[in-house]
């Protein structure tokens, strides 16, 4: 997420504020589609509403806050996104954290599942985490992975 694509759809950053987050990926297909599609009609119609006098202004601020990630959302079902925050681009466990993110995007939603599927090819051991002053103290990967 640069700071350019974090101008652009104010509602991913609301991603950064969580330690644990590491990246961010849509709900796929088509309930990833109608959701996308009713944010971005709630958001417009919320702005003309709640506009009074500056109706179009209002929908325009309402639709930048809440309809730009509908946007995405609905882009996500043609085309897969996912973000991930710029102190992760980083990370040596990158190539991690994408894996993570693309089993979300084929359309395992269930974080379990996919932590399950996670440790079927990685472990603590195997990736040498223990003790690492490369990774982030507040990185997720370590305690998925150990299981706690």
């Amino acid at each position: 997420m640069t700071p350019l694509v974090q101008l652009l759809v104010p509602s991913l950053l609301v991603s950064t504020l969580s330690r644990s987050t590491r990246a961010i990926s849509f709900y796929p297909g088509r309930w990833g589609f109608i959701l996308g599609a009713v944010l971005v009609s709630g958001s417009t119609a919320i702005g003309f509403l709640i506009g009074g006098p500056y109706r179009v202004e209002g929908a325009t601020v309402s639709f930048w806050l809440l309809g730009t990630v509908g946007t995405l959302m609905m882009a996500s079902t043609v085309r897969p996104l996912a973000f991930v925050k710029p102190i992760c681009v980083r990370c040596r466990l990158l190539p991690i954290i994408k894996e993570h993110e693309a089993i979300h995007l084929i359309g395992v939603t269930k974080e379990a599942e996919v932590w399950d599927s996670m440790k079927t090819r990685h472990s603590k051991e195997s990736l040498r985490l223990d003790g690492d002053p490369a990774i982030c103290w507040f990185c997720p990967i370590p305690k998925r992975l150990s299981g706690n």
